[in-house]
């Protein structure tokens, strides 16, 4: 007797990767586009880099609350309708706030308190999307969704400022408050179409503490995790602070180049993530590199202190802008192909072998380290360079990565959890018993 759920069935799978696509693109697209337009009419209403500061850092808050906390209710809970709920029911807060910005005078304490409301919702929607990748699709797919998910995520760092700054000097931010909370409906009530895929397990009734605790005894029991949560919080600690402190510090200060030079050498990094992400969807390229991700994060490391370069030309060449400019772009977009080569098949790899009973808790617990550890790198960078010549800092974070990644390289149970074998097995995996609601 055949166990194949009609999640299998390549139709049924294909709908489910082509609704999660469309309806990422659209949510996360209005997203950026009403970010920076809240953040331009923030600015023109107050003049005030403080309170753009203030709102911006309250934004940052509940994500990290919901990821301490929300993983053992998201995990206790159909994962399903919590993503159809919480894009509706942000949805609903824009059209609300769409009316109140309409009818009222909106102050930016008002102004705050919804972004904080928004964000909280919001929190809750994406870390359920990232613990529920393994549910919509088999095994096999796994990585291919995170591939698209890379990529519109990439486009949009890309393209969203930009609309976003179109946008908001065409039409005022009322108007696209009430467009985004109409698209955000919309992909709330597509996503009822999801099929998704559970396995048949015993429900156990046990506390928050409890569940809190098992995940960290999965943590603790596990060597290989605890090197990935090492490696999630080095390359956000000075990744982040490298592409959006010391690079923008660099450019346009020290080898006084223009804005439009410094915009074109960080577009070049999310370039680079896009086709390091199309690379790794294919089957091919994914098994040679799933044994090889510490290798490629120490070849990350080196691109980090390359980074130095014009420490090392004469002046008659730093005087060539046009050569500065293709340099870094080469570097930077190298950096982005290497880091989507090692990032998306590890995080595949977690969403497969991560207990499906405490996946979006040990994704709240990844996802709290990126939200911590991001904003502490930038404000520890931003010291470092108003006290030290700048070329010490790529130097540094490139060794501090390449022994993280050297040390997990060596590790023999980590080299068992990345191993090809295992890679095999997951993509093997094509009759397991589930359910699909």
């Amino acid at each position: 007797m055949s166990n194949t759920s009609v999640l299998h069935q390549p139709r049924v799978e294909s709908l489910n990767m082509l609704i999660f696509t469309v309806t990422r693109f659209l949510s996360e697209m209005g997203s950026s586009i009403f970010k920076f337009a809240l953040s331009l009419y923030v600015l023109d209403v107050t003049g005030s880099p403080t309170a753009f500061s203030m709102v911006l850092g309250f934004s940052i808050i509940p994500g990290i609350l919901v990821n301490i906390f929300a993983g053992v209710y998201i995990d206790k809970h159909d994962k399903k309708k919590i993503i159809i709920f919480s894009e509706v029911f942000s949805g609903l807060l824009l059209l609300i706030f769409f009316g109140a910005f309409k009818f009222f005078s909106l102050d930016i304490v008002s102004v705050t308190i919804f972004t904080v409301l928004l964000s909280l919702i919001q929190a809750f929607c994406f870390l359920t999307l990232n613990a529920s990748i393994a549910n919509i699709v088999n095994n096999d797919k796994v990585a291919s969704v995170n591939s698209s998910y890379q990529t519109i995520g990439a486009v949009i760092n890309v393209v969203g400022p930009i609309l976003g700054a179109v946008i908001y000097r065409l039409i005022d931010l009322e108007m696209i408050v009430l467009i985004y909370g109409i698209v955000v409906i919309l992909s709330g009530f597509f996503q009822v179409f999801l099929k998704f895929k559970r396995k048949t397990m015993v429900e156990e009734n046990k506390s928050y503490t409890e569940s809190f605790k098992e995940v960290y005894r999965y943590i603790n029991k596990q060597t290989a995790v605890k090197y990935l949560l090492v490696a999630f919080f080095t390359i956000n600690f000075v990744l982040t602070p490298l592409l959006q402190v010391v690079l923008p510090y660099v450019i346009y200060q020290k080898l006084d180049l223009s804005g439009q030079g410094l915009s074109i050498i960080q577009s070049s990094y999310f370039v680079g993530i896009i086709i390091g992400a199309l690379l790794v969807s294919r089957k091919k390229i994914m098994q040679a590199v799933i044994d090889k991700i510490f290798i490629l994060f120490q070849i990350q490391a080196l691109l980090f202190m390359m980074w130095c370069f014009p420490n090392f030309l004469s002046q008659d060449f730093l005087n060539i802008t046009l050569l500065i400019i293709v340099i870094y772009c080469i570097i930077i977009s190298t950096t982005g192909i290497f880091n989507a080569l090692a990032n998306i098949p590890m995080t595949s790899h977690i969403q497969i072998h991560t207990p499906e009973n405490i996946r979006a808790s040990f994704f709240g617990v990844v996802s709290s380290i990126t939200s911590i550890c991001t904003p502490i790198g930038m404000w520890l960078y931003g010291i470092l360079l108003e006290g030290i010549d700048w070329f010490y800092i790529p130097i540094t974070s490139g060794v501090i990565v390449l022994m993280v990644g050297f040390l997990a390289n060596r590790n023999e149970e980590v080299k068992s959890y990345f191993s090809k074998e295992t890679l095999e097995q997951d993509i093997g995996l094509k009759h397991e018993k589930v359910t699909s609601h």
